[in-house]
Formats: structure tokens, C-alpha cells, sequence
């Protein structure tokens, strides 16, 4: 699960956000942003999930990039840019969130500099967990299928008495888009996975019963040394690897 950007709000900051946006109740399948849109708000995630999805051109299909959770801060890098959306948001699970018009939210960040270094450090931190799947870009369909399970599985997955169950509600066309294949082959991929005793699958849901193995790059980079970066905490500090 990714940095949860309330938890780590004094109650001031938090009182702050709650006065500057509103609750959004989104089902599954909902658009929350749309790639091209001007100005967008800024949208904290209480619950469910969101995939992030960009589409290279007007034809092509999109390609998911990122899967968001609770907490998480969507739409950030459009509102520091000061730009239109690079990316489209969509639900997978039904979903709350906190929607914050973008120049209020730029607002509050140039306010509050714990704020904005968190911020700083999230985007860091989601834009080296993006780097790390692009390792995976040129191997085998297998290899980029179970190294994308695995990295589900260490985030989102929920233990279970004979395994991990990976809820996170994406398909398996969702899954070939994240990992740059085509359906059918990931389709015949999983098939030969649950064959072989690693996982079955239900609906939108995968469980993991055996360790998958990994075929490619480490699937997170290994640090040198921990490093330590400001929280929004007063005289708390939040360790970053």
C-alpha cells in the first residue's frame, strides 16, 4: 500500500484539506479524470482503488501505468505543473475521495512547506517504483506477468489461510495493459500458472498459493542505506528506502 498523505497530516493541515475540497463516492468502472483535462482537481483516495491510465495517442489503447490506494494523491503532478492531466484515473473498486480544485490545493502546498516536501517524497518514491517495472519491459510475457503479481501481491494482497488473495479489482485485459502484452497471452500465461498450482482466479481476484517466481530484475531496487526524509509531522521523521 503506498504513503497514506492524511495519516501523515497534523490535524491542522487535515482540518485545512477538509475545508478546501469535498466527498466524492465513485463506483467501480467511473472516470475520476480524464487524460487532456484542464486544470483538474487534485483527488485523495480514502478507499478502494484507481488505476492511472495513458493513452500515447487518440487511437491506441491505454496503457496503465500505476494502481492507486487509500491514501494515495491523485492528480498532483498536473497541479504542480500547472498543466492539463498527463494521465486518466479510473475506479476498479468503488471509491471515496477527497476532490480539491486544483488552484486551492496549489495553494496550500505553497502555504505549508511539510506539505509540500511529503509531496516531493511521494512523487519520488511512485516515480522509482515506475522506473523499477520498467526494467521488465523487454523480457519474456511470463517473467513481466509474475514480477507485476509479485509486486500486487507485496502492496495489496490480503493473507489468506492458504495464500494471498489480490483484490484489486483489475481484469485480465487490465493486467496485459499494465504489463504491455496482449490478452490472449496473458490469458494462456495464467492458465499455465494455475496448471502448475500457483494461483486460481475469480472474478477480478487472483490467490496466490505458491511463491511466484521472479525471472527478471530485482523487483525493488536494493538500497545502499536507509535514508530518512521530513514527515508532515512535527519532530516525527518517516524512514524511506
Amino acid at each position: 500500500m503506498g504513503a497514506d498523505f492524511l495519516a501523515a497530516a497534523t490535524e491542522r493541515q487535515r482540518q485545512r484539506l477538509l475545508e478546501l475540497g469535498r466527498h466524492v463516492d465513485h463506483p467501480a468502472g467511473a472516470t475520476l479524470i480524464n487524460q487532456g483535462e484542464p486544470s483538474p482537481p487534485v483527488l485523495i483516495l480514502r478507499s478502494g482503488f484507481v488505476k492511472a491510465s495513458r493513452t500515447a495517442q487518440g487511437d491506441t489503447v491505454p496503457m496503465i501505468v500505476d494502481l492507486l490506494s487509500a491514501g494515495e494523491v491523485l492528480g498532483v503532478e498536473a497541479c504542480l505543473a500547472r498543466r492539463s492531466s498527463h494521465l486518466s484515473f479510473v475506479a476498479t473498486k468503488p471509491v471515496r475521495v477527497l476532490e480539491i480544485p486544483q488552484d486551492a490545493f496549489h495553494g496550500f502546498l505553497g502555504e505549508d512547506k511539510q506539505a509540500m516536501a511529503w509531496i516531493a517524497a511521494d512523487s519520488a518514491r511512485r516515480l522509482r517504483r515506475r522506473d523499477t517495472a520498467l526494467g521488465f519491459a523487454t523480457a519474456k510475457v511470463r517473467s513481466r506477468l509474475t514480477a507485476f503479481l509479485a509486486r500486487l501481491q507485496a502492496l495489496y494482497g490480503i493473507p489468506h489461510a492458504e495464500g494471498i488473495v489480490i483484490d484489486v479489482g483489475l481484469n485480465h485485459a487490465d493486467i496485459a495493459s499494465a504489463i504491455g502484452a496482449s490478452p490472449a497471452s496473458v490469458n494462456a500465461e495464467i492458465t499455465k500458472l494455475k496448471k502448475e498450482g500457483y494461483l486460481t482466479t475469480g472474478y477480478k481476484t487472483i490467490h496466490v498459493k505458491k511463491r511466484l517466481r521472479e525471472d527478471g530484475p530485482p523487483l525493488f531496487p536494493l538500497p545502499a542505506r536507509p535514508q530518512r526524509i521530513p514527515q508532515m509531522r512535527l519532530g516525527r521523521r518517516v524512514a524511506m528506502g
